[in-house]
């Protein structure tokens, strides 16, 4: 199989050809006779210049599997050269606005000509890479995508993305090539790709389980495979389209419930078998088991049992996850009274009780907005003691972007120092290389923060 680095370089010399050569045979259908075959309606292909449909490589049509409402943003996810931008840009009128994204350079160019030439003036065209969008979060309604998300490197980070700019309840309709082979994708796929057979080959075609169980990690609902169509690359591949809701703003409670109800806990990335690092840090605050501790988003976490272990008796675990709260108690078994257990949003919530130490080992970086993250830090100085401690870890600047199919931001010292700014000492900084069930190393970054005495909550 080719590397990432290699297969983009492959997809952008490959679509530059077609940017430039639109009449090559590229050994998949392509052109008007395409656009038309997947139902293209007689009323889009006369309102644009009819050499656009010149370069139409669909292999699907994500505009028949949902509403595009006047009026609304749509986001086009490896536009090409445009044909699908224009059609959104003919659904959506002069109040919608069309985004179109392509890693290809000639593309990008060639998209926003077409758009040009059709007269349409919302719409705008950006080179960029799917699995990091230069799209702001929840900043569109509707996400579409014709045969561009198997060609990604990491196709649960180009969902993850998907889900992070779509509003809440936005909509992800897209058409791409699925494997129907028996077997594995390995079995199907060819270690040296041709040039017709990039669409099948850069980084492996995917079945169609496998895409509607990334899409559910991501958090997506009503994930829907809509069927297949004539379209083929091989003997072992065949167009498809799918369709998704974002959901509402508890999706991502839902996430956690299904991580929690359909995952073997032992083989997640984050899963620990001893806290080593959280204890190490409890040792240099001078933690106590009289202390007052709150463990946020504690998932199955066993820090519980360990600090019971040590005699801590006031302890508070705070989760999205009711499920993985239940993971905990009965894990604890004649224990399991003694922690105070509460489901909620760690951005909302609210004790009477200061607390002495605050734990986090892995929700911070989970935070995208920053109004979340000001939250956080407003709920953190409400609920921590004047002499208390904040021990709260994140993924390190060379760790991962995304966990469990969810987007995660990285940090170090300075930029954890800008966000705390007047409420909160950096009093230690620790590195960890976290070695997750599969063998792989994800690198965290350990801040231990002190309030600043004084300042207003």
């Amino acid at each position: 199989m080719a590397t990432s680095a290699c297969a983009t370089q492959g997809v952008i010399a490959l679509y530059t050809q077609l940017a430039l050569n639109p009449e090559k045979d590229f050994g998949w259908d392509k052109g008007l006779n395409n656009a038309k075959a997947h139902g293209y309606e007689e009323e889009w292909l006369d309102a644009l210049p009819s050499h656009i449909w010149d370069y139409c490589a669909a292999v699907g049509n994500p505009f028949s599997i949902g509403e595009f409402p006047e009026g609304s943003s749509v986001l086009d996810l490896g536009c090409g050269a445009g044909v699908d931008v224009c059609v959104a840009a003919l659904h959506v009128g002069k109040t919608g606005k069309v985004i179109g994204v392509d890693l290809t350079p000639m593309m990008v160019q060639t998209a926003a000509r077409h758009a040009q030439e059709a007269g349409f003036e919302t719409v705008e065209v950006i080179e960029g890479n799917l699995e990091h969008l230069p799209i702001e979060n929840e900043s569109v309604d509707i996400v579409i995508s014709n045969g561009a998300i198997n060609l990604a490197s990491s196709k649960p980070t180009v969902f993850a993305e998907i889900f992070r700019v779509l509003k809440p309840n936005g909509k992800l309709y897209f058409a791409d090539m699925i494997d129907v082979s028996e077997g594995t994708c390995a079995t199907s796929c060819c270690s040296q790709p041709s040039e017709g057979d990039w669409a099948n080959c850069v980084e492996g075609t995917l079945k169609k389980e496998e895409l509607i169980e990334m899409m559910n990690e991501a958090g997506f609902l009503d994930v829907e495979f809509m069927g297949i169509n004539h379209y083929t690359t091989s003997s072992t591949t065949v167009g498809a389209t799918f369709r998704a809701i974002k959901g509402d703003g508890n999706v991502k409670q839902r996430h956690w419930e299904n991580v929690y109800t359909t995952k073997d806990i032992s083989k997640v990335g984050w899963y620990q078998e001893t806290p080593a690092i959280s204890l190490s840090l409890l040792e240099k605050i001078g933690s106590t088991s009289k202390d007052r501790i709150i463990d946020v988003g504690c998932g199955a976490s066993v820090l519980a049992d360990t600090l019971i272990d040590s005699g801590y008796c006031d302890i508070t675990l705070l989760d999205l996850s009711s499920s993985a709260l239940e993971i905990v108690k009965k894990r604890l078994g004649a224990s399991a009274d003694l922690p105070l257990y509460c489901v909620g949003n760690v951005c909302t919530f609210s004790s009477a009780k200061l607390f002495d130490v605050w734990h986090d080992r892995a929700v911070f970086h989970f935070l995208q907005k920053e109004e979340e993250q000001q939250a956080y830090f407003e709920t953190l100085h409400k609920s921590l003691s004047p002499d208390g401690h904040a021990i709260i870890g994140t993924f390190g600047v060379n760790g991962p972007d995304s966990c469990s199919a969810l987007p995660v931001r990285q940090y170090n010292e300075e930029q954890m120092k800008n966000l705390v700014k007047d409420r909160f000492d950096i009093i230690n900084v620790m590195d960890e290389t976290h070695i997750t069930p599969s063998g792989s190393e994800q690198h965290y970054c350990f801040f231990v923060l002190k309030p600043i005495v004084g300042t207003a909550s």
